[in-house]
């Protein structure tokens, strides 16, 4: 059949400090996979063909969209496309990606129109009733896209034999079918369809999902996530499986890169990429053995238990540069609630090791959880002073939002329901905000929770600058110049790429 994927323009808040943009990594899998199939595939990425365009989006305030518009995303389908496939990864995107979908339903109506990503796979039942989508992928894509083109491709009408999906009977209810069970061997899946989509693009953008330092490309390493975090979809996108690719073939993808693009920065998009010692380790001492003069990244965050001052050494001789790890709180008593089956002093220990290898690091930390305490809060912030005191290079802190799919989620809605509605999706966009942001803890008033955020980053940056004062000062001739070395450095050139969108004359989309 005749597929097309789409990544939808990016819609990011104004006032936020985290921007997600970079190429359809997932997209390019899929599409790799269906092509293997015997599929013509075609790809539209409406973030990298106008990577550069940042503007106002018209339908909310304090909204900016990034890439083409609606209109223009359409016009870029193949008028004999037979499956449209639409990504929706963020619930705060999903207002917007619902006027694509409704868009595409009235240029394609003989198409097969289908959808997934991480709010697809929590939420079915609402895409299906808000749109005329034909079926949602729940979870990993590739096989259970495969089965739907086939069983489009033989005009079978019932798709109730097609493991992972949701779909609209003929009565109209919504049926969700057998969950698919994950992908066991991911080295035998294809390389992203790069020849599809220009991942190079995006070097005309000035904001990446981490640090840019050259350039960039995304990849993955592993897929899925062993921990079951309460304030975490990945579970239920993913499972708990974790499944590692052999280091020789991540090592052989970089090597391809390289001599195809002259990549040399590589941000590895895992959820949660170090949790064996010996896989890690492995995958260091190939990227050294084979010499490769490279930079790579770690910032989406990954676990510390795997990692050591031998293991530090390691990645800081093999490339790496930046690594983040996700703590969440210093508080024992939320780390167990949370279920993040971790310890605040294992972090620790995993954090100076890294210092002292001369790693930068970033901490990834939430305040705000429902159950939290300010005894709790306290000891984050406390926490924090003292990791800036020892070295630590940047956090982030987010204040809690619940995350469709994910346990505490569904614990609110059983005591406190409330409707997933479009200002819901725009609050999503509060966790980075630092303006405004929405309390789910009844002890915290939202402006307290937005001060308690606030004081805990302005803190922690008080104390990293006094101390080493040349960090400041290489921040500010990082702004001008335009490199980024850190977030902070990335977080200052989306700042800049915003507010020159916000200027009189900039074009709505």
């Amino acid at each position: 059949m005749h597929l097309t994927l789409i990544q939808p323009p990016a819609l990011m808040a104004v006032d936020s400090y985290s921007a997600i943009t970079q190429p359809p990594l997932g997209i390019a899998y899929l599409a790799a996979y269906a092509r293997e199939q015997g599929h013509e595939v075609h790809i539209v990425d409406a973030v990298g063909d106008a990577v550069t365009r940042v503007r106002p989006w018209p339908h909310r305030a304090k909204r900016l969209l990034q890439g083409l518009d609606v209109a223009e995303t359409v016009a870029r389908v193949p008028r004999d496309t037979e499956v449209i496939g639409v990504s929706c990864m963020f619930t705060h995107s999903w207002p917007m990606v619902r006027g694509l979908l409704k868009a595409l339903e009235e240029a394609f109506p003989a198409a097969w129109l289908i959808a997934g990503g991480e709010h697809v796979t929590a939420l079915p039942e609402q895409v299906l009733a808000q749109t005329s989508v034909d079926a949602c992928v729940l979870g990993e894509g590739e096989h259970t896209l495969a089965d739907l083109l086939e069983a489009f491709a033989s005009e079978e009408t019932d798709l109730a034999t097609v493991p992972g999906i949701a779909y609209r009977r003929d009565d109209g209810s919504i049926a969700l079918t057998a969950r698919r069970q994950r992908i066991r061997d991911v080295d035998r899946l294809p390389l992203p369809a790069w020849d599809l989509v220009d991942p190079m693009a995006y070097q005309a953008g000035e904001v990446f999902m981490g640090p840019k330092g050259g350039r960039s490309i995304p990849m993955l390493a592993t897929r899925g996530c062993p921990y079951r975090c309460a304030f975490c979809a990945s579970p239920h996108m993913w499972t708990q499986l974790w499944r590692p690719r052999s280091p020789e073939r991540i090592v052989d993808e970089m090597q391809t890169y390289m001599s195809r693009w002259g990549a040399d920065d590589f941000q590895f998009q895992d959820l949660t990429m170090i949790v064996r010692r010996d896989w890690i380790v492995a995958l260091c001492r190939e990227i050294i053995t084979r010499k490769l003069d490279i930079r790579w990244s770690l910032p989406v965050g990954t676990r510390a238990e795997a990692v050591d001052r031998e293991v530090a050494g390691l990645l800081l001789a093999s490339g790496c540069r930046h690594v983040t790890f996700a703590p969440e709180s210093a508080s024992p008593r939320i780390l167990a609630a949370v279920e993040k089956r971790a310890t605040i002093e294992r972090v620790e220990r995993t954090v100076n090791d890294c210092l002292e290898a001369g790693l930068q690091v970033c901490l990834f930390m939430i305040v705000g959880f429902p159950d939290e305490q300010a005894a709790d809060t306290r000891a984050t912030l406390r926490w924090l002073r003292r990791m800036a005191w020892r070295g630590t290079h940047e956090v982030a802190v987010s204040t809690f939002v619940p995350l469709p799919g994910t346990r505490i989620y569904e614990d609110l809605q059983r005591t406190s329901p409330f409707e997933v509605d479009d200002e819901f999706c725009h609050w999503m966009t509060g966790a980075t905000s630092l303006l405004t942001v929405r309390s789910w803890n009844q002890r915290l008033g939202a402006r307290r929770l937005l001060l308690l955020k606030l004081w805990s980053m302005v803190s922690f940056y008080g104390i990293a600058f006094l101390r080493r004062p040349r960090r400041l000062v290489r921040l500010a001739v990082n702004a001008l110049t335009g490199r980024q070395e850190t977030k902070v450095d990335r977080v200052v050139r989306e700042f800049l790429v915003k507010v020159r969108s916000l200027l009189p004359g900039r074009r709505a989309g």
